[in-house]
């Protein structure tokens, strides 16, 4: 059995194209603080391992695929927006700029990590008034994403891709992922 290792919507849509419904998901409960790398590509990857490695330790039998999404504007990381004041700064920071996202993952099984990989996007997002940044925060649609927007939400959100893919920015690297789990004989 595949195991994603999330609750996101958009990863599982993206793991679904790429090996239909046969897969199940568990949330990864794990603690990200707990790790101190300053580079930013490192630390997406070691998230997406600490992920892997808590959902594969309990499903040992089981391919565990772990992915961790992160945003950087500026040499400064930017998570999920905890409230709408953090949503509005961060919104109003990438409103007429580019920044790049991070998704690493990690396919594990058992304790033996059978591969992993770091891909990078870079997104110019449009500029944004205050009031259209308002009205896409009252959605509620940024808590959940890093950087707080999605990139799919093209109501109100108006980008475009630099360098890169949008499955990247989405969470979960569809190309390359299915690439792995080929090269692995995961898919056949």
């Amino acid at each position: 059995m595949i195991i994603l290792a999330s609750q996101s919507p958009r990863r599982k849509e993206i793991l679904t194209e790429i090996i239909g419904k046969n897969f199940k998901t568990i949330p990864a409960s794990f603690d990200e603080r707990a790790i101190h790398e300053k580079n930013c590509h490192l630390l997406c990857l070691e998230e997406a391992k600490g992920k892997a490695g808590v959902v594969a330790s309990s499903n040992p039998d089981d391919i565990v695929i772990a992915s961790d999404t992160m945003v950087f504007f500026q040499n400064q990381q930017l998570g999920k927006p905890k409230n709408h004041d953090e949503a509005l700064k961060m919104l109003q920071m990438l409103s007429g700029n580019t920044h790049e996202i991070v998704t690493a993952y990690c396919i594990q099984k058992g304790s033996t990590i059978l591969k992993t990989r770091v891909c990078s996007s870079i997104l110019f997002i449009e500029k944004m008034a205050d009031m259209e940044i308002e009205e896409y925060i009252d959605t509620g649609s940024p808590f959940d994403k890093a950087g707080g927007y999605g990139v799919q939400d093209k109501d109100f959100i108006t980008s475009k891709i630099v360098k890169g893919d949008v499955y990247t920015i989405m969470g979960l690297p569809k190309e390359q992922l299915e690439e792995d789990l080929f090269e692995l004989g995961i898919l056949e």
